[in-house]
C-alpha cells in the first residue's frame, strides 16, 4: 500500500485531505504540532516542522521505505496584522512554519523517493499571493517563497520521476482566515476569476488530479483554485 504523508493535520486543509486519503486506500502519516481537533483514523505524528532537528528524526523511520509515494506540505499559520504592529517573533515563527517546514520536510522525504524511483510532493500556498491582500504581508512573504522553492527543487527532483507541484487555493473559510476583517475577504474573493468560496471538496479534487497516474508529466506548476 503507498503512503502518503500529510503536515499540518490538525485542523483545516490538512486534516480534510488525510481523512479522505484514507477513503482511497492509501496508508496516510498526519504530522503537526497538536493532535487533530476532530476525528481521524490516519496515523497521527507529533512534529514540530518548523525544528529541523525534529523533522529529520521523524522523517528518518521513512528514510528507506519504498512504499513513501508523496508528501503534502500543508502545515501553515497566519498572523492578519498590518506589518507595522506585527512582533518579530510572530514574523520568525510564520517564515519558520510556512517555508522552512516545507524545505525541511521536502529534503527529509527525498532520500525515500529516491530509492521508490517515483514520488509526488504537494506543497500548499494561497491565491493571497498573487492578490497581495492587506494585512498578510510577512503571510504572503512566505508563500510567495514556498511558490519559488516549489519551482526550483521540480527542476532538482525531476530526473528522479518525483513532482512538485504546488496548490493554492483561494478564500476558503477556515480557523486560519478566521481572522480576516469582512472587508478584507471580500476584496479577496472579488479579485478571484470565480468569485465564490473555495471549499476543502475543491482543494481535495485537485489533490487527487495531481497524485493520478496521468499527472506525471506535470512538475514545477501553481494550480490557482479560483483563479487570478
Amino acid at each position: 500500500m503507498k503512503k502518503i504523508i500529510v503536515t499540518g493535520c490538525s485542523q483545516g486543509i490538512g486534516l480534510f485531505i488525510a481523512n479522505e486519503l484514507l477513503k482511497l486506500d492509501y496508508e496516510v502519516y498526519g504530522i503537526s504540532r497538536n493532535k487533530p481537533t476532530s476525528e481521524f483514523k490516519f496515523n497521527f505524528i507529533k512534529c514540530d516542522v518548523s525544528n529541523s532537528d525534529s523533522v529529520k528524526e521523524i522523517f528518518s523511520k521513512f528514510r528507506r521505505d519504498p512504499s513513501v509515494y508523496a508528501l503534502l506540505n500543508v502545515a501553515g499559520i497566519a498572523s492578519m496584522n498590518l506589518l507595522i504592529s506585527t512582533p518579530e517573533d510572530t514574523i520568525k515563527r510564520i517564515i519558520e512554519t510556512n517555508l522552512l517546514g516545507t524545505i525541511y520536510c521536502t529534503k527529509a522525504i527525498i532520500p525515500s523517493m529516491i530509492k521508490s524511483k517515483v514520488g509526488r510532493i504537494i506543497n500548499f500556498s494561497s491565491i493571497a499571493v498573487k492578490i497581495g491582500a492587506k494585512g498578510e504581508a510577512t503571510y504572503i512573504a512566505s508563500k510567495g517563497g514556498v511558490e519559488a522553492f516549489s519551482r526550483s527543487i521540480a527542476r532538482e527532483l525531476s530526473p528522479a520521476n518525483i513532482t512538485v507541484n504546488t496548490i493554492s487555493p483561494a478564500f476558503i473559510e477556515t480557523r486560519l482566515s478566521s481572522g480576516l476583517p469582512k472587508t478584507i475577504k471580500k476584496t479577496v474573493i472579488e479579485r478571484q476569476i470565480i468569485e465564490s468560496e473555495c471549499s476543502l471538496s475543491d482543494v481535495f479534487d485537485c489533490v487527487k488530479m495531481i497524485l493520478s497516474p496521468e499527472s506525471k508529466k506535470i512538475t514545477g506548476e501553481i494550480f490557482n483554485i479560483g483563479g487570478v
